[in-house]
């Protein structure tokens, strides 16, 4: 027969710092979608189509 000693320790002190903190995961994902943004309208930006000159037309 085993005996177990009582933890001090409550489940939410065990889980760690950031599972006492939620919030904290909502600001990593909206830095995420910023960062990810940033990186679309990066590529965006550096991968623009090709300017065509167009030929005026002339109203008849």
């Amino acid at each position: 027969m085993t005996t177990s000693t009582p933890s001090n320790i409550s489940k939410s002190e065990s889980l760690g710092w950031i599972s006492r903190r939620p919030w904290l995961w909502v600001v990593l994902a909206f830095v995420v979608l910023i960062c990810a943004w940033g990186v679309l309208f990066y590529i965006a930006f550096n991968n623009q189509p090709e300017v065509v000159p167009l030929k005026h037309l002339i109203p008849a």
